[in-house]
């Protein structure tokens, strides 16, 4: 079970979800996940739906993906660290910036575009 399943065009904001037996934080289609903590869920720490912006949350020790989107989503400024697959498994057309991810199993980043200024195990080239 998820910890915050939220509907098409939710806010979801300033939360953490955590120990759940799903992904931590599933968000639909145009959602806003900003603020908010996932840790030690059995699924990815957050899910995002297309057209969707993810930012300042840390996703941290998830065993999925910390934090995965379908296209065109947001993900910028968040924490992405210790998870069990990739840091951030984007979309086609998602796109990253200014987010640290580090020590995540599978790698850092598959998919999405690389807009600048993130640090992937220390340096700022990222995939």
């Amino acid at each position: 079970m998820h910890g915050i399943f939220a509907d098409p065009g939710s806010t979801v904001s300033g939360n953490t979800a955590y120990f759940n037996g799903d992904d931590g934080i599933s968000a639909n289609l145009g959602s806003t996940i900003s603020g908010n903590t996932a840790f030690v869920n059995a699924g990815d720490g957050i899910s995002a739906g297309g057209g969707s912006t993810v930012s300042e949350n840390t996703a941290y020790n998830n065993s999925g993906d910390g934090i995965t989107t379908t296209s065109g989503v947001t993900v910028q400024r968040n924490a992405v660290h210790s998870n069990v697959g990739y840091g951030l498994n984007l979309g086609s057309q998602s796109g990253y910036r200014e987010n640290v991810i580090t020590n995540n199993t599978t790698g850092t980043v598959t998919g999405g575009v690389d807009a600048g200024a993130n640090v992937c195990n220390g340096s700022l080239t990222c995939p």
